[in-house]
């Protein structure tokens, strides 16, 4: 399972920077990073490798943040694969909030759906031939 963290951030684009420099200080690599400015804030979506580590670093700095699990899907590197995914997950019931692209290595990608339902979607993706959980 993997954990999405959110932080949001108000004030300028340096505040943003700042709040999510404490993890770099920490030596914690980001695996995948997202911002947005949604009205006067700034957000910021992450996945790590290392989430207690970003647990206490933000809480020993003081820094609210959010976290979720989110489904990880390794599929193959060919059109459609994403598609495939989502439609399976949609077809039993489990509404897909956000997906994106974690990493693409040669013949594989993986992907990141954000689920109302993360154990169903775990176990409807686990279902779908040519299909891997992380």
């Amino acid at each position: 399972m993997a954990t999405e963290f959110e932080l949001s951030v108000s004030g300028t684009t340096k505040n943003l920077l700042d709040s999510i420099a404490v993890l770099a200080d920490q030596k914690i690599n980001l695996s995948t990073v997202a911002t947005a400015r949604v009205g006067e804030r700034f957000v910021v979506k992450f996945i790590t490798g290392d989430d207690e580590e970003v647990r206490r670093t933000f809480m020993k700095a003081d820094i609210p943040f959010k976290e979720r699990p989110v489904l990880v899907v390794t599929v193959h590197n060919r059109p459609g694969e994403w598609l495939k995914v989502a439609r399976c997950l949609v077809s039993s019931g489990v509404e897909i909030n956000a997906s994106y692209l974690l990493s693409q290595n040669g013949p594989t990608m993986k992907f990141v759906y954000v689920v109302d339902s993360y154990e169903k979607a775990k176990n409807v993706a686990k279902q779908i031939a040519e299909c891997s959980i992380d």
